[in-house]
């Protein structure tokens, strides 16, 4: 019996470094029937440097293969991206994959196992994430593994079912999956009135915490399948982005709680962490403002005296939420270290098989 039709959504845009390898991954993609959407943004702009060699590359992997169609647009954001790929899209299941990332072959036949197995909305996996030195994964125990692609890093897992409602609490207490689309596989009904948004960063965020939360069942196997690559931004770029985080946050956990008000400690705890990493990430780059951080103060100092009693607030929670108030030349100090720890945990050199 032929299987359905999956529509895997690839967004492009300068990523010259790292495309051949995504699309010979999603050409190596063993699901007997896809089609290849990708997206490939142009600057728009004539003359030497203007673009690079991503069309390129692109039509000759659409030349080689006929699952990959190619839709040309004037760059304008990853929403505008995704959504173009989207509408294109005519497939009963919705994926995505990154033109930066690269993917195992058995993804989506594994996606796709679970998702009809389960006779779930959404399908998710576990991700390898790619740094310059070699690979890593995060167990479903929190511990982290580091070794060469091709060691023992895929985990056998058993699929767990989840509800809507254990999703959330999931994306809260950081326990498994995240707000990603690229590690889905989406009934395609599911983005049916739904876009990404194009007057915002972090799309997924939004998008994805929508559907998540409009979805009746959510399968999650951890093992991994999804290789996600980890580039370095500027500590202004972490500034910037813990307060999109937080924008996005405080939506999110509003709707979570409109639906489930007994999610209360859990969004809580999510907040204050995100209210706290904003004043951590502007003392570090030292573009700290008290009347720009006020909102992130009011809601530490709001609940600080709660934060007390909410067990998924941890010891270490608690003494950044009283530094926050009370000493931050010290939560400066603690938050220069645990980045100097990271960096060193980040640059690990490995040898990869050739």
């Amino acid at each position: 019996m032929t299987k359905p039709l999956i529509s895997v959504i690839s967004i492009i845009y300068k990523v010259e470094p790292y495309l051949r390898q995504c699309l010979d991954s999603m050409q190596k993609l063993t699901y007997p029937n896809l089609e290849l959407i990708l997206v490939v943004g142009q600057s728009g702009r004539s003359g030497p440097g203007a673009d690079d060699s991503c069309l390129e590359i692109a039509e000759e992997f659409a030349a080689a293969d006929p699952r990959f169609r190619i839709i040309k647009c004037i760059a304008a954001g990853v929403s505008d991206a995704r959504n173009r790929g989207l509408d294109a899209a005519t497939g009963e299941y919705i994926g995505f994959v990154d033109g930066d990332d690269f993917v195992e072959p058995g993804m989506f036949d594994r996606l796709y196992d679970n998702i009809a197995a389960f006779e779930a909305d959404i399908s998710v996996c576990g991700k390898y994430d790619e740094y310059a030195g070699g690979t890593k994964i995060r167990l479903s125990t929190g511990e982290t593994v580091s070794k060469a692609t091709g060691g023992a890093l895929s985990p056998k897992t058993e699929p767990e079912l989840l509800s809507s409602k254990d999703a959330a609490r999931m994306l809260l207490t950081g326990g498994g999956f995240f707000f990603h689309s690229w590690d889905k596989l989406f009934k395609a009904e599911m983005f049916r009135g739904i876009r990404f948004p194009e007057d915002k960063y972090l799309e997924d965020r939004y998008t994805i915490g929508d559907i998540i939360l409009n979805a009746e069942r959510i399968v999650y196997d951890r093992t991994p399948f999804y290789h996600f690559r980890v580039r370095t931004d500027s500590v202004s770029h972490h500034k910037k982005m813990s307060e999109m985080n937080s924008d996005a946050d405080t939506v999110f956990t509003s709707k979570v709680l409109s639906k489930y008000p007994d999610l209360y400690d859990e969004a809580e705890n999510y907040l204050l962490y995100g209210h706290i990493t904003c004043i951590q990430n502007a003392l570090v780059s030292g573009e700290f403002d008290r009347e720009e951080e006020k909102r992130h103060f009011d809601y530490i100092r709001e609940h600080r005296k709660s934060a007390l009693k909410n067990n998924y607030v941890n010891p270490n929670t608690r003494v950044k939420t009283f530094l926050s108030l009370h000493c931050l030349f010290l939560l400066k100090l603690i938050t220069l270290r645990g980045k100097h720890r990271q960096a060193e945990s980040e640059a690990f050199t490995i040898s990869r098989p050739g």
